[in-house]
């Protein structure tokens, strides 16, 4: 995992341990829902995707319990980042296409 426990517990003013299984359940959670969206965990840190973690973590955090029906939590920003993330690898698998299509100049 990209985020580790620390970072979250900071982002989301938690001191102590005693949430710390939650809270690491939060984090499988949060990545569970970003790769849904279309979101792979990044193999490089990605500040953007730690935010994004974090943020989810942070909302179900504060929302764990809540039954309401007909309304979800919006999150500011995530629907955003979720977007520039999904771009990013897309551009990257493009790029790394590409670059398999060009031949090795050395060979030449």
């Amino acid at each position: 995992m990209a985020v580790d426990l620390e970072a979250v517990k900071l982002y989301c003013r938690i001191d102590g341990d005693d949430e710390d299984a939650l809270l690491l359940t939060l984090m499988d959670a949060a990545a569970e829902y970003l790769e849904g969206a279309g979101v792979a965990a990044p193999e490089e840190p990605d500040p953007l995707y730690d935010l994004a973690v974090k943020a989810l973590v942070l909302d179900y955090y504060d929302h764990r319990g809540r039954t309401e029906t007909g309304t979800q939590s919006r999150i500011p920003g995530l629907d955003n980042a979720i977007v520039q993330l999904k771009l990013r690898a897309e551009a990257a698998r493009i790029l790394e296409e590409a670059d398999d299509g060009i031949p090795d100049q050395s060979s030449l």
